[in-house]
């Protein structure tokens, strides 16, 4: 058992035990101190950053879901329903930030009749293509009009710190923003329908049914970077 009074007498005159005190109180300073930055404080590759500014980079890698091209008749709407274990493979470990469907489509209406190819023959009337993505809460919607195509994005990540400088917060905080999770993993609906319409003229017949509208269905894969922005100004 120490006695404390030789412990006293010895921490005034004896250099060893000095020493010995000195090393004690900083390691109980300096530890806690410590851990409390690590814990807040480390890089992508291995500590995470402190408050402070940071350049936001990433590639975007696209995984096809599905694709196909189908005849959706003028009021009806075209169901999907996927998975993402039909691609568990190519995303397993992998940053799921979002689903794209990208549609394209041209003019199915046909016309027939003796005035057709005068100027008074009329003009083919634009159909509207209208498509909505779910995963879970996330959902998207827009529409287009014939010819050409139109694309919906569902995303669970901060796109608009792309490519940019994020400034007051942490490493860990940004990386939160850009982190898919689990989101991305499950069931997707895919709805997508057509409003035609028909063109018309004088002795010219126009009809149209519907319109034949290609899809391809993609998970988005983000990998992105976050490096510390260095003020180079002296």
């Amino acid at each position: 058992m120490v006695n404390l009074s030789e412990f006293t007498e010895n921490l005034k005159s004896d250099r060893d035990t000095q020493i010995t005190v000195a090393l004690i109180i900083f390691f109980m300073i300096a530890f806690p101190a410590y851990f409390n930055y690590a814990s807040n404080s480390v890089s992508s590759g291995g500590a995470l950053g402190s408050v402070g500014d940071y350049r936001v980079t990433g590639e975007y890698t696209f995984i096809e879901l599905d694709s196909g091209e189908e005849g959706i008749a003028d009021g009806d709407t075209l169901t999907l329903d996927l998975h993402s274990d039909a691609v568990k493979s190519q995303i397993a470990d992998k940053n799921v930030v979002a689903v794209i469907v990208n549609m394209t489509y041209d003019e199915d209406e046909t016309r027939n009749g003796p005035g057709c190819l005068a100027p008074t023959g009329g003009s083919f009337a634009a159909d509207t293509i209208s498509a909505t993505v779910s995963r879970g809460n996330d959902t998207a919607s827009g529409s287009g009009q014939n010819p050409g195509g139109h694309a919906i994005t569902a995303e669970w990540y901060d796109s608009s710190i792309m490519d940019s400088v994020v400034t007051g917060l942490s490493e860990s905080e940004i990386m939160d923003m850009l982190e898919g999770g689990d989101t991305g993993i499950g069931d997707y609906v895919v709805d997508i329908s057509v409003a035609a319409e028909s063109g018309n003229g004088v002795l010219c017949n126009y009809n149209d049914g519907g319109e034949t509208v290609a899809y391809t269905v993609s998970l988005v894969i983000l990998d992105y970077v976050i490096t510390p922005e260095v003020d180079l100004e002296v």
